[in-house]
């Protein structure tokens, strides 16, 4: 392992091997505190040549590489293995945008927050937006095909790319750079790419689309008894509202840890047993037409309405969730997609499920009510018990449902994956993985066993 070490230093340089524990130890545990690692060094390569390098010296001496971004994965998916290489991405940086093309070409290492810094300066941002913004690299979203709170109305990640450079598993570079909105010339290595979670390939660069800056934000926080209620009202806004940018769920139990952590005051009285967020973009104010439009609805017990900057105190319920919960314990993230006219009945299952069988378990659920996403987050779990992470995500088959909406299956979820995905299919994901990767150095024990 030591001619390991020493044939990077003499690649990359010593500054940029790092061994020492006091650096290396902050990228050898997920965001969840719940995955830890041990890596035999850390390096930050500057650009793509440095990176194949490192392939190389990885397959020549049959070592893991493993790819990490922001580290603010929730399932282990960057979380190295023992004796492993970790790859950081930070930086690969640099931000080029063509405002005619509305197209950013950027370093994979390049965090959200500074794209959008970027390209609010010629009146533009990226269309996929998540609460982690300011420390998720861009090449990480692609990684796990982030979804994010705006996917009802542009999609997730994978909508929004328009070229790739990786250097795969065998060591080639392939660099799809050009950024072009249509490009149908043979297999898309975007789309192949994305959602791969570094198994593939180590992404340094992509193209991404671009979406005008709203001129307004229109945002209600509203309270209901129900979900199924919640549900009606997101039916009845899609049909009124054109350009509805967000539509997001709450539960009691997320909202007492949120005030419990923080000074803010809930602004609606008691704390309901769930409430529902919902966000207009565009050209105009629409506080009044949002409050005409749920004075109509029986579903709703009360709301508060904003706009603009006021509109992120109410954001504020929602994107506090994550840091709360993990502020309380370390979760069990078992983010799941289920159809959305099943939503009800599947959180009702779960809560009755741990009521019966696993009493001391605490359930915080929330999420993107708009494409199905349920974040369920399990707090006060024995770290052994598995059990109860296989019931939910066998009851999300049950459900026709998926048992990662956006995260992805990382290392919390490879046991699962047979759940939703069948022989044949992951039969398939291996051929192409061997295919790429044949000497299997990068990320193993993600995705697959």
């Amino acid at each position: 392992m030591a001619d390991v070490v020493e044939a990077l230093r003499r690649s990359f340089g010593v500054g940029s091997v790092v061994t020492d524990p006091d650096i290396t130890s902050r990228y050898l545990t997920d965001w969840t505190g719940r995955f830890k690692g041990e890596a035999l060094c850390v390096i930050r390569p500057v650009n793509s040549w440095q990176v194949q390098r490192a392939v190389e010296i990885a397959n020549a001496s049959h070592t893991p590489l493993i790819t990490q971004g922001g580290n603010t994965g929730l399932v282990g998916g960057g979380t190295p293995v023992r004796g492993g290489i970790v790859l950081s991405t930070q930086f690969l940086k640099g931000i080029d945008i063509d405002v005619n093309s509305r197209v950013a070409k950027l370093g994979a290492g390049v965090t959200l927050s500074e794209l959008n810094t970027k390209a609010k300066e010629v009146g533009l941002r990226f269309a996929v937006d998540i609460t982690s913004r300011e420390s998720a690299t861009v090449g990480g979203m692609v990684a796990t095909n982030a979804g994010g709170i705006h996917l009802i109305r542009y999609g997730g990640t994978r909508q929004q790319l328009l070229g790739i450079e990786t250097v795969l598993g065998n060591g080639q570079l392939i660099a799809r750079m050009e950024g072009l909105h249509k490009d149908n010339s043979g297999y898309d290595w975007s789309s192949i790419l994305c959602g791969s979670e570094g198994t593939l390939g180590v992404i340094t660069a992509v193209a991404v689309k671009l979406i005008s800056v709203p001129l307004h934000r229109s945002v209600a926080l509203i309270a209901v008894d129900t979900l199924s209620g919640a549900i009606r009202i997101m039916r009845a806004a899609r049909r009124e509202f054109a350009n509805l940018d967000a539509v997001e769920f709450m539960s009691r139990n997320g909202l007492e840890l949120v005030q419990r952590l923080r000074t803010e005051k809930w602004p609606l009285g008691e704390l309901p047993p769930y409430a529902l967020l919902i966000e207009l973009e565009g050209d105009d104010i629409e506080v009044e037409d949002v409050a005409v439009f749920l004075e109509s609805h029986e579903d709703v017990l009360d709301a508060a309405l904003a706009s603009d900057a006021r509109a992120d105190g109410l954001w504020f319920w929602r994107e506090q969730h994550t840091v709360a919960i993990n502020h309380f314990g370390v979760p069990h993230k078992l983010d799941v997609s289920i159809p959305i006219g099943g939503i009800d009945s599947f959180v009702r299952y779960v809560s009755e499920l741990l009521e019966l069988e696993y009493p001391n378990v605490r359930a915080v659920i929330f999420g993107h009510l708009g494409d199905g996403n349920v974040h369920v987050n399990l707090l006060n779990v024995e770290e052994s018990n598995e059990e109860l992470d296989h019931e939910i995500f066998a009851t999300v088959a049950s459900f026709g449902g998926s048992i990662s909406a956006e995260h992805g299956i990382g290392r919390a979820k490879v046991d699962d994956l047979t759940l939703t995905r069948s022989p044949q299919d992951i039969e398939s994901m291996r051929t192409l993985k061997k295919a790429l990767d044949p000497a299997l150095i990068l990320n193993p024990g993600v995705l697959f066993n």
